[in-house]
């Protein structure tokens, strides 16, 4: 698989995975009554939406682009810190997204 292919469907993974744990998150608030829903929610959910915003609609303009998948990505590491794989998963497509968006890498 070449870098632009991932660099393509990362972003994707990464969203849908902090969408799925929010849904998820969200469920277990509410049948458990723990609390936390606004954190989990928003973090996760909100996270999830930035970076598939980010990687399927803003994708042709770059400091949007750019700006919404790292946010994104950063705010789900909040809530998924424990799990060390999602954060360098997080960090890898923000390194992607930054080298698609170089004017550089452009040529």
């Amino acid at each position: 698989m070449d870098i632009e292919k991932l660099t393509d469907r990362l972003p994707v993974v990464l969203g849908v995975l902090y969408l799925v744990a929010g849904a998820a998150e969200t469920i277990r608030v509410f049948t458990t009554g723990d609390g936390g829903l606004a954190f989990w929610f928003g973090t996760l959910v909100g996270g999830g939406v930035l970076v598939l915003l980010g990687a399927l609609v803003f994708r042709e303009r770059p400091r949007l682009y750019v700006g919404l998948v790292t946010v994104g990505a950063l705010t789900g590491v909040l809530a998924t810190l424990w799990t060390i794989v999602v954060p360098v998963l997080a960090l890898a497509v923000i390194v992607l997204v930054i080298r698609r968006a170089s004017p550089a890498d452009r040529r």
